[in-house]
Order: structure tokens, then sequence, then C-alpha cells
């Protein structure tokens, strides 16, 4: 009676057989990441990444800081979403929910003709009623200047918005016009 011949075995064999099936489950592993979306760019500078399964009677595990440098996704290029984001800096203004409930007079303080009927058609452009354009001949103002009653977050709220499509500042009343009527005065000077 012949014995059925057996394979070589021994140390080499199986030292081979573990690095296939190491490859094997590694290879697994970065189809499963290139599958599930995850890219290689998306990895943060010093974590690793670990497949682990049972083969046969042992463990093989294969433990990497990066994946290899060859591998690339199987996903076609349009696919692939950028993972990195730029920092991103949102400013916002406190909008006013009733443009026609501020009053906004528009004054001269300058030699230009129409110069506060040119500003106030850029204002009313903007959904602003303008009730009252006309001239500021009690004293000089240094820039166009859009100003509030200090008492009041709707005029304040309402100048900075102004201030803003005009492409100038808003300060509250300064003495001169403190006690002037309700709503916001744009003071316009020459360009």
């Amino acid at each position: 009676m012949s014995t059925p011949e057996q394979p070589p075995s021994g140390p080499p064999l199986r030292a081979f057989a573990m690095v296939l099936i190491a490859l094997a489950i590694a290879f697994a592993g970065i189809g499963a990441m290139a599958l599930s979306g995850n890219d290689s760019e998306s990895e943060q500078p010093g974590t690793t990444s670990s497949v682990a399964r049972a083969a046969g009677n042992g463990a093989a595990s294969v433990t990497s800081a990066k994946p290899p440098a060859a591998v690339t996704s199987a996903r076609p290029p349009a696919a692939i979403t950028p993972t990195t984001a730029a920092a991103t800096t949102t400013i916002t203004t406190t909008p006013v929910a009733d443009k026609s409930a501020v009053p906004v007079r528009v004054l001269n303080n300058s030699t230009v003709s129409g110069l506060a009927a040119q500003t106030a058609r850029t204002i009313e452009a903007d959904g602003w009623t303008v009730g009252e354009t006309g001239n500021y001949s009690d004293g000089s103002v240094s820039s166009t200047t859009v100003y509030y009653s200090a008492t009041s977050p709707a005029e304040k709220a309402a100048a900075t918005e102004i201030a803003a499509t005009l492409g100038v500042s808003a300060e509250p009343r300064f003495p001169g016009i403190t006690s002037a009527s309700p709503g916001v005065i744009v003071i316009v000077t020459a360009p």
C-alpha cells in the first residue's frame, strides 16, 4: 500500500503562505476603503489603519501608517470629492425686517449739486424708502456717514445696512443732529 504524496511543507512554505494571506487581507481592506469612499488624502497624519481577518488556523494582521503609494481609487476622477475644506468666514449683518419701518433722510454736505438725490436713488434701489433729501449746512462733515440714534437698535441695524450698501461707515448721531426727528440720517460729502 502506498501512501499519497504529501506536498512539501516546512518553514519556507508556511512563511510564503502567510505573506500571501497578509497581502490578500491588505488588498481586501484597501478595496473596502475605496468602495466606502475613504481616500488616502482623508487620513490624518499620525493615524494608522489596520486590517485583521482570521485565516484558517491563525490570524493575519497588517498595520501601516499610510496606504501604499501605488494604490489609487477605483472611482473615476469625476466622482472624487475633495476631502479638505478651506476655512470660510461669513460676515452677516442683522437685517431689518421691514425696510420701510425706519425713516431715511439724505442730506448733501458738499458743493456737488444733486448729490443727495443721487445717493437717495442708490439707497432706494436697495429697497429703502427715502423720505427726504436736502442740504446739511449746519457744519462740515469730513466723509459720507450714516447716522443713527444710539437708543434705537432698529436705526442702528438700518444704518449698518445702508452704510454697507454705500461703502461708508455708520455712527451714532453727533450733538448737532441728536435731537433731529427719528430715523437714519445720511450726510453725503463730495466723492
